[in-house]
């Protein structure tokens, strides 16, 4: 379903009601991701779907292939296509791959630790009946929606209350001081929620939610049933901004913690006990100069010294799981 060679906006509604019978009646979800809850994770897609392990997508699955086949990054297994028999048999190895695997952006390998963090946070939200939140995505990025290029905006977690009136969460997540600073830290993520708020974007992203939820409902994943027939309308008029740092610890008995670290790129020297300003705020200013163009732009910055491999973070936005930094 394409306009003018562009994609069409709404995930799920690429995902067809065959497709979703055929996955579930699939070795893909009765002998993968069914019995391995507590470390996959189905991302829906443009006409597919992706199987995440280590936040890292591990199989593409396509909606309009005549049999069901997982395209896949050579890196992982050996070949880029695997019937549902040769990915359960390669299951192992290519979580070792991927455990082994570092990525880079700009030439810098990004710690694994992270995307890790990710995974657990996730997973073990959702596998708690109790926490006042669901996790519906990661690694999200706009589709095309007739534009050349993706939105700016991206987001680690959507998280939506199981609860009227469905707020929604776009999280960001830092795990360790490893990526605060540099072209991809904390600053520029805080300039690219501020044009996603200033611009009203959250009016584009809400469709999509509800679409993603109805795909996840069809693809046999355990949606609550508080979420099974929600419509755009039910959702809260404005998401909540937060940036959760996980293994907030000095990498050394003298060194800054990742807040202190954060509090320099922010708000300035002694803010949260940092040190210094960067050289990005001397430049360009703190918190409050980046969003005052942004009205009603407030977002929560949550730390914990939790850290891999066992995160314990059953509830993703439960405070008592963390120190709020306050500004």
């Amino acid at each position: 379903m394409e306009t003018n060679n562009k994609k069409e906006s709404f995930r799920g509604n690429l995902i067809s009601t065959e497709f979703c019978k055929r996955f579930k009646d699939s070795k893909f979800f009765k002998d993968l991701y069914s019995k391995h809850l507590n470390e996959l994770i189905i991302g829906v897609r443009d006409g597919y779907i992706n199987l995440y392990y280590n936040c890292d997508s591990i199989a593409k699955i396509s909606a309009t292939s005549e049999t069901l086949k997982a395209e896949i990054n050579e890196y992982y297994a050996g070949q880029k296509s695997l019937s549902e028999d040769e990915l359960l048999e390669a299951y192992e190895q290519i979580k070792i791959q991927s455990d082994n695997h570092a990525s880079k952006v700009r030439g810098k390998v990004i710690d694994k630790s992270e995307k890790q963090a990710q995974e657990r946070l996730f997973i073990d939200n959702n596998n708690n009946s109790n926490s006042n939140w669901y996790c519906i995505d990661v690694e999200y990025t706009k589709s095309l929606a007739q534009k050349d290029t993706p939105e700016p905006w991206r987001f680690d977690i959507i998280a939506i209350t199981k609860e009227a009136p469905f707020r929604v969460a776009l999280i960001e997540l830092k795990y360790g001081s490893g990526a605060i600073g540099g072209n991809c830290g904390i600053r520029k993520h805080i300039k690219d929620y501020v044009s996603f708020h200033s611009a009203n974007s959250f009016n584009i992203l809400k469709p999509e939610i509800v679409s993603i939820i109805q795909g996840l409902k069809n693809l046999g994943v355990a949606v609550p049933k508080s979420l099974g027939n929600i419509s755009v309308e039910d959702l809260a008029p404005v998401p909540e901004y937060y940036f959760i740092t996980l293994n907030n610890n000095p990498k050394t008995p003298k060194a800054s913690t990742p807040q202190m670290t954060m509090g320099g790129y922010l708000l300035g020297k002694d803010k949260w006990n940092s040190r210094k300003a960067s050289s990005e705020l001397n430049k360009e200013g703190d918190i409050y100069e980046l969003s005052k163009k942004a009205p009603g732009f407030k977002p929560v910055f949550l730390f914990s010294p939790a850290r891999l491999p066992e995160i314990g973070i059953t509830d993703i936005l439960d405070f008592r799981f963390y120190t709020e930094g306050e500004y």
